[in-house]
């Protein structure tokens, strides 16, 4: 219940500013002290009014509890704020070592918290506490190991933030409408069809979520600032956006498969034979995550070269599209809703690279097309292998363990031929890690 409201309080944690410093290439120290305090009053005001409203949500919620841990977790807006300058500063120079060991450091010892504090019976507070401790963590690390020597001078004015508030004024309206087509299915849902049939809906759409969630923000988030340090060449554009759309698909697309095609084996192993029933929703769900994670490289080329108002137009457009696919889909059931999102995502390819893909780096369909079908083409032609392979093992788990690591091989042996770009590109980055 916290997490909700919090979700929907952060679309304004920063008032889009990260993403504007970012994008902005040449800033003063003086329109960065100012930035600097601007995040900080934004992180302060929202803790004020989240706490302010948190009776509110616990009537809302019939859970008095409610109050005290939302006021208590308020306060990570105001902490995160103190030290968010620092890691985008280091994202916006490619700096991303250090800020990746923060990170991890502050999620290990958050973690660790979770678990002593579960043990010791603290309930729902074991998970607040954490965030706290990840948050406060991060903050302090981020400041002795990203400042060097940086500090902020006292000073807040609005002609040096101006453009900056602007900027970010158009981030946030688009990240609202975003949020609302992203999550109307759940809305919808959750309000047409009964407590059973959401939950088989909702869980193995959460699957299909979290992959994306773990796996495209790596790539996107290198996209973003590396696109926008390079803005004004649109050749080398272009070339950065076909390699952060081939790795996308070429990493998403043998997950999807697998889970399309084992569907029912990762149902078993994960929720247990009553949700056999959601294996079918899982399978239509996968299509539809594959096809979505095609799309979310295309932030990183907007928001890098500064076109958040075509990002805004297209998907107040899809406002008008997205709900009432969704409520169509859901007149035939959970699985209908599905299947209607998946096709929706399939019929946006071409409109998509039209007029987000095409306008902004001229970025040819067949050029854009092959980034995605060739990884495609590579993950059906392996994960069909194995899926016939394994379907001669009677158990479920054995089935997994056979299929899995023959699709994962092949999938390699086959993108060697087909897919070299990402092959190289991948051999690259191990390299220079081992390096």
């Amino acid at each position: 219940m916290v997490a909700v409201v919090l979700s929907y309080a952060g679309l304004f944690s920063d008032m889009g500013i990260s993403t504007a410093f970012v994008q902005r290439q040449q800033i003063s120290h003086e329109e960065r002290s100012s930035l600097y305090w601007l995040s900080v009053s934004v992180g302060l005001v929202l803790m004020l009014l989240v706490m302010a409203a948190s009776p509110l949500a616990a009537a809302f919620f019939n859970e008095p509890e409610l109050v005290l841990l939302m006021i208590i977790a308020a306060t990570n807006f105001l902490v995160i704020a103190l030290g968010q300058q620092l890691r985008m500063d280091a994202e916006k120079n490619l700096n991303f070592r250090p800020v990746a060991i923060i990170e991890m450091v502050a999620a290990l010892l958050g973690f660790t918290v979770a678990v002593i504090a579960a043990w010791l019976d603290w309930g729902v507070y074991a998970l607040v506490a954490a965030a706290i401790v990840s948050a406060w963590l991060t903050t302090i690390l981020s400041w002795m190991l990203l400042a060097k020597g940086w500090r902020p001078t006292w000073r807040l004015r609005w002609d040096e933030v101006r453009w900056f508030v602007h900027f970010g004024g158009g981030m946030i309206i688009n990240s609202v409408i975003n949020h609302v087509n992203s999550t109307v299915d759940l809305l919808l849902g959750g309000h047409l069809f009964g407590a059973s049939q959401f939950g088989l809906y909702s869980v193995p759409r959460n699957l299909i979520m979290h992959v994306q969630s773990m796996i495209n923000p790596i790539i996107t988030r290198v996209g973003f600032p590396l696109i926008a340090s390079i803005q004004n060449d649109k050749v080398r554009v272009r070339e950065i956006y076909k390699k952060t759309m081939n790795m996308t698909a070429s990493i998403n697309a043998p997950v999807y498969v697998a889970i399309g095609l084992f569907a029912p084996e990762i149902v078993l192993l994960l929720l247990g034979e009553r949700w056999l029933d959601a294996a079918p929703l899982l399978r239509a769900l996968a299509f539809w995550g594959l096809f979505r994670s095609f799309g979310n490289p295309v932030g990183s080329l907007l928001f890098g070269l500064g076109r958040v108002r075509l990002a805004v137009r297209w998907n107040a457009g899809l406002l008008l599209i997205v709900p009432p696919t969704v409520w169509f889909g859901s007149n035939y059931g959970a699985i209908g809703m599905a299947m209607a999102m998946a096709v929706l995502m399939v019929a946006l390819f071409i409109p998509g690279w039209s007029i987000l893909i095409r306008t902004t780096c001229e970025l040819g369909l067949w050029e854009y097309s092959k980034e995605v079908v060739a990884p495609t083409f590579c993950a059906l032609l392996a994960g069909g292998g194995a899926w016939l392979i394994a379907s001669q093992v009677d158990s479920p788990v054995m089935r997994l363990i056979v299929g899995l690591p023959i699709g994962a091989a092949v999938y390699i042996a086959v993108s060697l031929i087909i897919n070299r770009s990402w092959c190289s590109t991948v051999s690259r980055v191990i390299r220079g890690f081992i390096v």
